[in-house]
């Protein structure tokens, strides 16, 4: 007897198309969920520390959401 390869590929699951839902919330980064509020409170005349302090972000975290919500706004 023989060997013979089999008539049909054997399909790995590296080959099994997969659609994934990339919009959940809890993905989308820190800076972009506070910014809207370290705009507002920024234009109110508060210090990014007082800012950073008062949602529980480091002081980083609350200069690069005052950054990407004015190039949002634009």
């Amino acid at each position: 007897m023989k060997w013979r390869a089999p008539s049909e590929r054997i399909r790995t699951a590296s080959e099994i198309p997969v659609e994934v839902d990339l919009t959940d919330e809890d993905a989308t980064p820190a800076y972009m969920q506070v910014s809207e509020k370290v705009l507002h409170l920024r234009r109110l005349g508060m210090s990014y520390t007082s800012i950073a302090d008062r949602l529980g972000v480091n002081l980083w975290m609350a200069k690069r959401a005052a950054r990407w919500a004015k190039a949002q706004n634009k």
